[in-house]
């Protein structure tokens, strides 16, 4: 809620650190001078400027400026930079409602600020920004990131695959078992993630200057949680051989091994192939679709673990922390049949 302390002829406000940063980032986004003028006068008063030195400044009569407050008090930034604030503003309708929530699944609106507007174009009826943010949160929303997914991701294709995935899984015997193979580059650096931080506060974190990185390869298998990873100085057609082929010496006992791999070039290869024996089949992902590799999960998870709001002072550090989360990975069974569950998220980009 805005503070709004009246002292005689004054009238202050003092702004949380995120109204603060939120009217400024509007006022910059303005482009009417008149409009970026009242916001100007909010963010003068709470610097501590009197209504008299504010209405000097911006070349405007002190009832102006008082005005300005109550406005802003009352209707929040909406009522600042839009000219019928005395307008109607009550609520929408339950179908009006219904409406929106259509509207917001269809499309992006990426601030509160965007919604607030689109109301008062649409229906005519004028919301504070706090008012938005409840209705939306009401209506089942969330502030929150978007997610990349590939563009040329086929659902049918993915489909398929989880079909023909399950009846393999289903039916494997003694002396089968089921990999995915994969690889990521993890680069000596922090990055930043969501944190629990005290709100109005901001929180730091160091970044290494550095731009060494981790050649990391690797096998999961969802029958028993085993992890084979390699760290090596390429992931190229030889490294992935020499990791392929060490599923075979370490599980002699295995006479089918069928590994899902992504369609990149060093697991198509010819030198790859001709050298497999033939116990080892591979078998492509769906073009796009790193959803179905199970081990992509493995490489989140070691994100999250190891450089997301993660700082190492040096390289060594840096590879000595990821070496002991694969080192330990055994003994966090429980996270690991959570997170690496076999319920396939299917991705639709048509």
């Amino acid at each position: 809620m805005d503070i709004l302390i009246v002292i005689m002829s004054h009238e202050k406000i003092i702004l949380t650190a995120s109204e603060r940063k939120e009217l400024q980032e509007i006022h910059r986004s303005l482009r009417e001078k008149r409009y970026a003028d009242r916001v100007k006068a909010i963010i003068l008063l709470d610097k501590g400027y009197s209504v008299t030195e504010t209405a000097n400044i911006l070349m405007i009569d002190s009832d102006t400026v008082t005005n300005l407050v109550k406005k802003y008090k009352s209707t929040g930034i909406a009522g600042l930079i839009s000219d019928n604030f005395l307008a109607y503003r009550g609520r929408l309708t339950e179908e009006q409602e219904e409406e929106l929530k259509k509207e917001l699944a269809l499309h992006l609106f990426s601030t509160a600020l965007e919604v607030l507007n689109h109301i008062k174009k649409k229906y005519g009826i004028l919301y504070s920004h706090d008012g938005t943010v409840k209705l939306l949160h009401r209506l089942g929303f969330v502030y929150k990131k978007t997610k990349a997914v590939p563009a040329k991701a086929d659902r049918y294709k993915q489909e398929a695959f989880v079909t023909e995935y399950e009846k393999l899984r289903n039916s494997l015997k003694k002396g089968e078992k089921i990999y995915f193979l994969d690889a990521m580059h993890p680069v000596h650096n922090n990055t930043p993630d969501y944190a629990w931080i005290e709100k109005g506060k901001e929180r730091e974190i160091k970044m290494a200057s550095g731009r060494d990185r981790l050649n990391i390869n690797g096998v999961y298998s969802p029958c028993d949680h085993e992890t084979i990873i390699r760290t090596v100085k390429s992931v190229n057609a030889v490294s992935t051989l020499d990791l392929l082929l060490s599923i075979a010496k370490k599980h002699p006992e295995l006479d089918r091994i069928i590994v899902f791999h992504d369609n990149s070039r060093v697991n198509h290869s010819r030198y790859v192939k001709s050298r497999l024996p033939a116990c080892i089949e591979m078998r492509p992902l769906p073009s796009y679709s790193p959803n179905l590799n199970l081990i992509e999960r493995l490489w989140k998870f070691f994100r999250k673990e190891v450089t997301n709001n993660h700082y190492y002072e040096t390289f060594g550090e840096f590879k000595k922390a990821s070496s002991n989360f694969f080192k330990y990975l055994r003994g966090r069974k429980n996270a690991l049949t959570t997170l690496m569950a076999e319920n396939f998220h299917i991705v639709n980009a048509n």
